[in-house]
């Protein structure tokens, strides 16, 4: 079983794992800072480089800390998910087997390894890829009636994954006040020590946002906050609103359940009826009565999650996003609901070892095809771009359009003024030192005269600009959504991992952009008189902006760039 789920992790994620460029998209965002650990020169403390690091939970930070003593955080962050992906399954066997047979185990274990929401959110290793599995080892270790494991469950989830550690919290909590009553079936071995434990993580997770507060980046944004705000709407940053209904939430999953990716929508559709139509006959077969003990964990676990999903509604962002108290919870319970009724269904269907068997290899082989590259993407065609920047000062700060930073950050191993992935506008301290960045880089990149260039580089000591041409061509102003490079040819295996960007930005800076760009003929950075620079390849060039920051008065403001 582990050896299974290991080849198939590793086959699904060979190109990562043999290919340095091939990542998942938000370890750019969350762990590029980390690789200062192993050099101490890189990314001297500003401000994107302090925000990622405060909002990383602390199990995530100390694994990777000690993690670094052997590999880079990029390397990690790739063989991280599959050790996950192992113990989720390994999870999931061993609840099948208590909720029924070994039998019921594998069949757990096989629709696992066919549903690519669980190495979606796995891939890259960051603080979510410990919610399935940390909900999972909660999940066994009640089942098992073992005290210490449930407590260290919650532990762990406190320290790795703050929401979903609310969710087992509330879990415990419901099934201890229930135990009280007499008047529902609870475990009696949840005590008031695992009370103290909900206590402590807790405070663990309290202190944590506390910290991130004091340092300036917060506090979330409130519901008031959001009205009329792009940002979060389908054009912005963040598709918050309208909030999907409670019926789309339950339905979602489906979309990873179902082939609709391979299939299409048709696909999809025959999928879900062959889903539905098999969980419905096996469904009938089982005596849910006597598995119902057996449940209790998942009910109680439901419970809660249903109850923190509204309340995150009522209080939105503030408990963070809603659908994140449903997702991981309903999606392990499908898992383990389909598993229970397909094995119900197939209960008497002459078979052999042999069979069996073949059965196994068969879905593994299925499993590999369809989480081929799952949660991955591929950037190794900015690679000349990276080795231009690896030859700059370390403390060198640098600019472009922030669709094209995130790299710089996490392959460049350079600061950068601003990056799409880290323009958070939920944070609200972040937000309003963000925010002027953004607006004054677009102003200088789609500028007419020399002098705006010049200074917005001694504004925010910016030490090189990275300009690349395909950003004022008029299809790329235009708007929309478009795989990165924009308008570069890809075949069907680069596009499968190729990233969707917001061009020309998402909104409100989209108006911004296109309001600047209005009427305008020429824009200074491309005139290669005034700004000649590196020519990296046949459509980017790195400017070296230094001579600005010499000029007469660039002391003082350097003096409180990171301020």
């Amino acid at each position: 079983m582990v050896f299974l789920s290991s080849v198939i992790f590793f086959l699904a994620h060979f190109q990562a794992l043999i290919r340095y460029w091939v990542i998942n998209d938000d370890v750019r965002q969350q762990i590029f800072w980390m690789q200062h650990w192993r050099d101490s020169r890189l990314f001297p403390g500003d401000l994107l480089t302090d925000y990622a690091r405060a909002y990383v939970s602390w199990g995530v930070k100390g694994l990777y800390r000690l993690a670094s003593l052997a590999l880079d955080p990029i390397t990690f962050s790739k063989w991280l998910p599959g050790l996950l992906f192992v113990f989720l399954g390994w999870c999931l066997f061993r609840l099948g087997c208590r909720l029924g047979s070994r039998r019921l185990g594998w069949f757990t274990l096989g629709v696992y390894w066919l549903m690519p929401f669980f190495l979606d959110n796995l891939s890259g290793g960051l603080a979510r890829a410990f919610a399935a599995p940390l909900l999972a080892f909660f999940c066994l270790a009640w089942m098992a009636a073992n005290p210490w494991g449930l407590g260290l469950a919650l532990l762990l989830q406190a320290l790795f994954i703050p929401y979903i550690f609310l969710v087992g919290a509330g879990a415990t909590v419901l099934a201890w006040l229930a135990g009280r009553s007499g008047r529902v079936s609870a475990p009696a071995w949840i005590t008031w020590g695992h009370l103290l434990m909900v206590v402590l993580g807790a405070g663990l997770v309290l202190l944590m946002q506390q910290q991130f507060n004091a340092a300036g980046f917060g506090p979330l944004v409130s519901v008031a906050d959001l009205a009329g705000r792009l940002e979060f709407t389908a054009r912005g940053r963040f598709a918050i609103l309208p909030v999907p209904s409670f019926f789309w939430e339950l339905v979602q999953p489906w979309e990873y359940l179902a082939p609709f990716r391979e299939g299409g929508t048709l696909g999809g559709a025959l999928g879900v009826a062959v889903i539905l139509g098999a969980a419905v006959w096996g469904g009938r077969r089982i005596d849910w009565q006597s598995l119902k003990p057996r449940l209790q964990p998942f009910g109680y676990l439901l419970l809660a999650s249903l109850l923190l999903y509204l309340l995150a509604r009522i209080f939105l962002l503030k408990l963070f996003v809603p659908d994140r108290y449903l997702m991981y919870t309903l999606n392990l319970c499908y898992c383990l609901g389909l598993a229970l009724c397909l094995e119900a269904g197939m209960r008497q269907w002459p078979g052999s070892r042999a069979l069996a068997g073949a059965a196994v290899a068969l879905v593994a082989v299925l499993a590999v095809w369809r989480l081929q590259g799952v949660g991955l993407y591929d950037y190794s065609m900015y690679r000349p771009l990276y080795a231009a920047l690896a030859k700059t000062p370390p403390a060198a700060r640098i600019a472009g359009h922030p669709n094209l930073m995130d790299n710089a950050l996490t392959f460049g191993q350079r600061p950068a003024l601003a990056t799409f992935e880290l323009a958070h506008p939920w944070s609200q301290g972040y937000w309003r030192r963000l925010r002027p960045r953004l607006t004054d880089l677009f102003t200088a990149y789609y500028a007419e005269d020399p002098q705006v260039v010049r200074d917005f580089c001694r504004k925010y000591g910016i030490s090189y600009l990275v300009v690349d041409d395909r950003h004022f061509t008029p299809g790329f102003l235009a708007g929309g959504r478009f795989l990165a490079p924009f308008n570069q040819p890809l075949d069907k295996e680069k596009k499968r991992l190729a990233e969707w960007v917001f061009c020309p930005f998402f909104a409100p800076f989209d108006a911004q952009i296109q309001g600047l760009v209005r009427d305008r003929r020429r824009f200074v950075l491309l005139n290669r008189n005034l700004f000649p620079g590196q020519v990296i390849d046949a459509h980017q060039r790195l400017l070296d902006m230094r001579p600005c920051l010499q000029e007469k008065g660039a002391s003082s403001v350097l003096s409180t760039r990171n301020k």
